[in-house]
């Protein structure tokens, strides 16, 4: 099983990996501590707090707006790569009428696209998975093979399920890898496998 959670201490963690958990996805985010009011040195020991506890943690550069410069998007590849992460990748903010980042807009997909490959460039050889958000053949053709299809509660959507939003299916995921000729895998991750 692998858990979507908040910062969480070693103890904390510890018991995640006790009840059957073998990782975790968990991000430092860009701006966090500037555009939110969360701690990035909190993140960053929840982090290390899963990891010593025995699990694996994917992560993502996220969320990029067109305000980020090429130099902090280095910077977070950067910290991410050295996480040594079963996965990687990277996804744009949605843009949310009313939300104080609306203001900056979105970045394209082609944009994300790019930064999705550059990514998984600077991911070490060990990171199996590269993932981009939100799903997108263009995305694929930049070397995302990981795409998440959500339900329920999602920030980055207006609809209450977001699976009657933006969340997608594994249906609709599925076909955006058919379109470039990529195989799915049937069963369990391949990038939490050690």
């Amino acid at each position: 099983m692998i858990d979507n959670v908040g910062d969480k201490n070693f103890k904390e963690a510890t018991a995640l990996k006790d009840a059957g958990y073998y990782g975790v996805y968990h991000a430092l985010r860009l701006r966090e501590g500037v555009d939110s009011n969360l701690d990035p040195r909190k993140r960053i020991d929840s982090i290390r707090a899963f990891q010593e506890a025995g699990l694996v943690v994917g992560t993502c550069v996220e969320p990029i707006g067109p305000e980020h410069s090429n130099e902090e998007l280095a910077d977070m590849i950067l910290f991410t790569a050295s996480l040594n992460p079963a996965f990687s990748g990277a996804a744009r903010r949605i843009s949310i009428p009313g939300s104080p980042l609306e203001k900056h807009g979105m970045i394209s997909e082609l944009r994300m696209a790019q930064i999705v490959a550059i990514t998984r460039l600077a991911m070490p050889r060990s990171t199996k998975g590269n993932c981009t958000h939100e799903p997108c053949t263009v995305g694929a053709l930049a070397g995302a093979n990981l795409f998440w299809a959500e339900v329920g509660a999602n920030p980055r959507d207006t609809k209450e399920r977001t699976e009657e939003g933006r969340g997608g299916t594994i249906a609709h995921c599925r076909k955006l890898f058919s379109e470039i000729d990529w195989d799915v895998l049937e069963g369990p991750s391949v990038f939490y496998r050690n």
